[in-house]
Formats: structure tokens, C-alpha cells, sequence
């Protein structure tokens, strides 16, 4: 009877805790709302809810490049926009200026506007992103795209890369369009010049009878160019625009296969978990009856 007994208990005891720990399981699958707690649940599920939430970071910072690039892009697009803008003034003050009417202090008035035009197209092509980041200086992000001398010749200083990020697996969006491209090659009838440079002669001009046919052309010219530099990055919004539609549906694929693997059936733990609380306390009450009866009960 005491090796029997013994036994009883020892059985007891171990059923008791496999219980225990199987509604401690299921209690915390209930709260965390996960089927996988830990890798050794289930092996090939966790490999496969690793390799998804690996898959789920990687878009996840493709879609954070996409919005940083559009941002630069954007940005890129006002300041491009507003120096043809300054262009544009530029173009319609020479043309006052040639005015036979216009006295030498009008001109000179013109001639303190254009002066002042030209200084915020230079400010403006070293606009910089939210983060300092010049725009339009190539990869030389962390300097300003153009400096002026002593003389008031502008110069550039960035290189000829075009900054991007990595928006897939396989593809890197440019966030912008190097200096060089965009303000000091202008194509006109005397080769490549500078957007300042055409500025510039007509500064020179405007101290005598004013701008010249040919440079009425350069600036008109100019004004085309500059509204290239504004398509192309329109362009390129565009992609980034189709691109961050693609990421967004990927990323809606790959949460719902990350909630199919991982996500727990709370409606089945919940019917699973009372009846082995049931079958819990029904083998508890058993433990408890036979270990209260003695020889005296068997006797009877």
C-alpha cells in the first residue's frame, strides 16, 4: 500500500504540473494574442516569422528613404521653380531696360534689382534639406554647392554624383540634380555658360544702354533649361510616388502572412484553456479523495 500510495503521488504530482504549465501557455499565447512564444514552439514557424519581420524592417526602411527622397526632391523643385521665377523678373526687367524712354536712374534702379535677383539665385543653389544637406552639390552633401570670390564670381564646388537612396531590393531614387547640371550648363548659341554668368553680362550691360539681343537669347535660354531641371524632378517624383505604392502593398502582404504565422486563435486557447482547467481541478478533487482514505475504507 505505501509503494502504491507513493506512486499515486508521484503521478499526481507530475500530471498537476504538466497541467499547470500547459495553462500557463495558453495564458500567455492569450495575453501576448501570439501562437509562438518562443523558437522552440515551433522551430520552422519561428525561421519563418523571423525571415518575415526581416522582410517587414527592410520595407519598412525603403518606405522612410522614399519619404526622406521625395523631401529632398520637393524642396529641390521650389528652389529650381523659384530661381526661374527670378529668371523670368530678369528677363522682363532687361527688356524695361531697353526702353528708349528710361532715364539713367531708372536703369540704375533696374540694375540694384537684377543685383538682387542674382544674389537669391545664388542662395538658392545652395539650398539645403531639413537635415543640412546641400542639394545640389552631388555627393559632396555636407558643403555648399557654390561659393563666390572676392570679385563676385560664382564658382562650383560639389561634383558631378547625384545623391539617391535605395526605395527596393534592386532600385536607388535620386534625390536631387548636381549643380553642374543644373545652373552652369546652359546650352546657347556660343556653347555651354552659367546661369550667373548670363547674369552677370547683364549686370555689365545694364551700365550702359542695356542687355543685348544675344544676351536676351542666353537668358531665355536659361529659363528653358531651368524648366528641364523642374520636369526631370517632377519626374522622379513621380517615381518615387509609384514606388512608394508598390512598398505599401508589399508591406501589406507581408504583415498579413507575419499575422497568419504568428497570430494566436484566441477563440480556441479560450475553449482549450477551460477544459484543461477543468480536467485540472477534476484531477485535483480525485488526488484529494483518495489521499484522504485509509486501510479502514479499503476494509469496508
Amino acid at each position: 500500500m505505501q509503494v502504491s500510495t507513493k506512486l499515486f503521488n508521484e503521478q499526481s504530482v507530475a500530471r498537476f504540473s504538466d497541467l499547470s504549465g500547459e495553462i500557463q501557455q495558453i495564458q500567455a499565447q492569450i495575453a501576448s494574442g501570439k501562437s509562438i512564444l518562443k523558437a522552440s514552439d515551433d522551430p520552422v514557424a519561428a525561421v519563418n516569422i523571423s525571415a518575415a519581420k526581416e522582410q517587414q524592417s527592410l520595407l519598412e526602411r525603403f518606405d522612410s528613404n522614399i519619404d526622406r527622397g521625395m523631401i529632398r526632391l520637393s524642396t529641390a523643385e521650389v528652389a529650381i521653380s523659384e530661381m526661374q521665377s527670378a529668371m523670368t523678373r530678369i528677363y522682363e526687367l532687361s527688356l524695361q531696360a531697353k526702353n528708349d524712354t528710361y532715364t539713367s536712374a531708372d536703369r540704375r534702379a533696374i540694375r540694384a534689382e537684377v543685383i538682387q535677383l542674382r544674389e537669391l539665385m545664388v542662395d538658392l543653389a545652395n539650398t539645403k534639406d531639413s537635415n543640412g544637406s546641400s542639394l545640389f552639390s552631388g555627393f559632396k552633401t555636407q558643403m555648399s554647392a557654390f561659393i563666390q570670390d572676392d570679385d563676385g564670381n560664382v564658382s562650383y564646388q560639389g561634383d558631378q554624383g547625384t545623391h539617391s537612396l535605395p526605395v527596393s531590393e534592386t532600385m536607388r531614387l535620386p534625390t536631387g540634380i548636381n549643380g553642374a547640371e543644373a545652373f552652369m550648363r546652359v546650352k546657347t548659341e556660343n556653347g555651354f555658360v552659367s546661369v550667373f554668368g548670363i547674369v552677370d553680362d547683364l549686370i555689365m550691360e545694364m551700365e550702359t544702354l542695356g542687355a543685348r539681343e544675344t544676351t536676351l537669347d542666353n537668358i531665355k535660354s536659361s529659363i528653358d533649361h531651368l524648366g528641364v531641371n523642374i520636369t526631370q524632378i517632377g519626374t522622379l517624383l513621380n517615381t518615387a510616388e509609384a514606388q512608394k505604392s508598390s512598398i505599401s502593398q508589399r508591406k501589406i502582404v507581408v504583415s498579413e502572412n507575419l499575422s497568419n504565422l504568428e497570430d494566436a486563435d484566441l477563440s480556441k486557447l479560450v475553449t482549450e484553456l477551460q477544459s484543461l482547467i477543468v480536467s485540472r481541478d477534476a484531477a485535483q478533487q480525485t488526488f484529494v479523495q483518495i489521499s484522504r482514505q485509509n486501510l479502514f475504507d479499503f476494509l469496508r
